[in-house]
């Protein structure tokens, strides 16, 4: 039941993400398939003929969204030998990465307004200057900001044990292991996100679990224990036996998984899927050619040089 249900989970967000379908028709259709090979060898009679036990129409489909269904079924995306989880780690890592692009490919000037104490403090001349800066701080802070809600989807896929928790509870995920003891995880995404209220805060959270008899963790998708940061120094003062109450990197990875090789797995799996929407590029050069498109715009209303950036300032100041 527990495989059945990670099937239809993960076919609803590839069909969501990579065919483009609203989250309700996507849940709906995912609910025909019995397997993974249901999926890649459907066609298009199968998508125009879904009826339930009764006979009745489970979803209509535009002939648009067929194409697309078709597109994905048969792109590659889905490798039987691997399974569901490592097929869902795939659809999250490659609809992050087609996130990150899409961003990427629709910045304009307004999304960059660049700040003209820094172009000023920061010396920047020219256009091209001034543009590449403001692209790259603004692609990495919508990156950096994306990163907490995918890195709690790729620790969901990582194992059917694992769950998200309703938001009020403050928790992330909590981990049910074969005992039927609950694991509970406040997720952050690097070493360095947490300041000393914030620890102190999670102490007592980590307190209250254990007295009702659960275990909890601050978990951290990246590093190493022995890292000199200011986080993990605030955690050696106000969490008692703190390396007991975090996971750190591997060990959380490896953890939520039950698998002690697993980190590389999820690796080579997000490296691939990175590989299906970039091919042989990486990231940067779309943020290269983002700023070579908003250059020439820049310089088609303002002008080459210092001069062009003059008139931009004199124009937004």
């Amino acid at each position: 039941m527990v495989e059945e249900t990670g099937l239809h989970e993960m076919l609803a967000f590839l069909l969501e993400k990579d065919a483009g379908l609203a989250k309700s028709k996507a849940r709906t259709l995912a609910s025909y398939f019995d397997d993974l090979k249901t999926f890649v060898e459907v066609s298009k009679v199968d998508l125009l003929r879904l009826r339930g036990i009764r006979g009745r129409i489970i979803v209509r489909l535009s002939f648009e969204e067929i194409e697309n269904i078709l597109k994905v079924a048969n792109s590659g995306y889905i490798d039987l030998s691997k399974g569901i989880s490592l097929n869902y780690l795939s659809a999250i890592g490659r609809a992050f990465t087609k996130r990150q692009l899409d961003m990427i490919n629709s910045l304009s000037l307004n999304d960059l307004s660049p700040n003209p104490f820094l172009i000023h403090t920061l010396n920047l001349k020219t256009p091209e200057e001034l543009i590449s800066i403001n692209v790259f701080m603004v692609t990495t802070r919508s990156i950096v900001t994306s990163m907490g809600f995918f890195v709690e989807n790729l620790l969901q896929a990582s194992s059917p044990s694992v769950e998200k928790v309703s938001r009020s509870s403050g928790w992330d995920l909590v981990k049910t292991d074969k005992s039927g003891n609950k694991h509970w995880i406040q997720v952050k995404s690097g070493p360095n996100d947490m300041d000393k209220d914030q620890i102190v805060y999670w102490a007592q959270k980590i307190k209250e679990k254990i007295t009702e008899g659960d275990k909890a963790y601050i978990g951290i998708t990246y590093g190493k224990k022995s890292n000199k940061t200011i986080t993990f120094n605030l955690m050696r003062q106000w969490i008692p036996e703190w390396e007991m109450r975090t996971l750190v990197g591997k060990e959380l990875w490896d953890f939520v998984s039950d698998d002690p090789n697993y980190h590389s797995k999820l690796f080579k799996i997000l490296t691939e899927s990175a590989y299906q929407v970039l091919k042989h590029k990486s990231i940067y050069n779309e943020i290269d050619l983002c700023c070579e498109r908003l250059v020439k715009i820049f310089i088609s209303q303002y002008g080459t040089g210092t001069e062009g950036v003059l008139r931009y300032i004199d124009e937004i100041f």
